[in-house]
């Protein structure tokens, strides 16, 4: 999406990126207004930026109707983009292949309307493919048929995050991701005082922004912790990788996710992980790299990153299995191989 502060044509790594403007005068864009934590805070925080929805789908369709005609196909990510690349296709005649991947499913379809629209615009694109079973199951929920959603994960560059030196590790818990109310980091916190006593050399590491940034810092200030909690913000990709490489644990506590690619960069890192069992991040832990907890149960969320932090060969065993498995089922070479021969069955 185009904001104030975002160019509207750039070329990037030799990518050319595009971003119609939606609105007039542009500071007054808001769609991304709340950034990383995505278009349903936003929605409830601004009341703007749900007239802006209708002006940016109408842009977006007939920038992506113009670009598309030299195109071979479309691949939508969130449904919103299907809706666009489907409102233009009359003018470009291009398969549409869509990719849900979260809030788009499970939040948008729990209203009548929501699950009609979303319905109407998947049954018009070519070829569908979901980030986890969990999400594919919704989509047949409101009516979409299954034999036409393919399950294909998100990917990691194993080659990028690799397992980094042993000596490297510290004592350290993180946590990656947007911080907004769903993913659950109040479960966390809440969570480490039972961590601290038992191990009192450990802090937790909060990587990510979000509206819940300060809420979640004066919860830790309340709580006694402050100094053993470090909100560090955003950071990089080279940043974010280091720490895993260093960190001894990743938690994800979510109470709703498409998948998780965050587990996906930890276990290639070697980073045993502690996720909620929903949505697709149970899909990603199995029991040899992790461990899976009951959503917003903070004295078993305690006791998992206890039990994964208490036996030092044990662990050891988990770290091997955790980059085994990420580079056997989600390196991106082996999730570019199924897309490829996706888009040349609709091409």
């Amino acid at each position: 999406m185009h904001s104030p502060e975002a160019r509207a044509h750039e070329i990037v790594e030799g990518v050319e990126i595009i971003r119609p403007p939606y609105w007039w005068p542009k500071k007054w864009e808001y769609l991304r207004k709340e950034g990383p934590a995505g278009l349903p805070v936003t929605w409830q925080k601004y009341p703007l930026a749900r007239l802006q929805i209708l002006p940016f789908l109408m842009v977006h369709a007939a920038t992506a109707a113009k670009i598309a005609q030299s195109s071979d196909l479309i691949h939508a990510h969130w449904t919103l983009s299907a809706a666009a690349a489907y409102l233009g296709q009359w003018v470009h005649h291009r398969p549409i292949v869509v990719t849900v991947q979260g809030s788009d499913i499970f939040q948008v379809t729990r209203h009548p309307v929501g699950a009609r629209l979303t319905r109407q615009v998947l049954r018009n694109c070519d070829r569908i493919t979901a980030l986890s079973q969990a999400l594919k199951t919704v989509a047949t929920s409101i009516g979409v048929h299954p034999d036409r959603i393919e399950v294909v994960p998100n990917g990691v560059d194993t080659r990028e995050f690799t397992v980094g030196a042993e000596e490297a590790r510290e004592d350290v818990i993180l946590y990656v991701g947007t911080l907004i109310k769903r993913k659950g980091v109040e479960y966390l916190l809440a969570a480490m005082p039972e961590v601290l006593e038992s191990f009192p050399n450990y802090r937790l590491v909060v990587i990510g922004e979000g509206p819940e940034a300060e809420p979640l810092k004066q919860s830790a200030r309340a709580m006694g912790l402050g100094e053993r909690i470090g909100f560090v913000g955003f950071r990089p990709p080279d940043q974010v990788r280091a720490w895993m490489q260093r960190a001894r644990v990743l938690v994800l506590p979510s109470v709703e996710e498409g998948m998780g690619v965050v587990l996906l960069e930890a276990l290639a890192c070697g980073t045993p992980v502690i996720g909620s069992r929903v949505g697709g991040i149970q899909e990603v832990i199995t029991p040899d790299v992790g461990v899976l907890v009951p959503p917003s149960d903070t004295p078993a969320l305690a006791e998992a990153i206890c039990d994964i932090l208490c036996d030092e060969a044990a662990w050891s065993a988990v770290s091997r299995r955790a980059r085994e498995r990420a580079v056997r089922h989600y390196d991106w070479d082996i999730i570019a191989d199924r897309f490829i021969t996706l888009y040349e069955s609709v091409t």
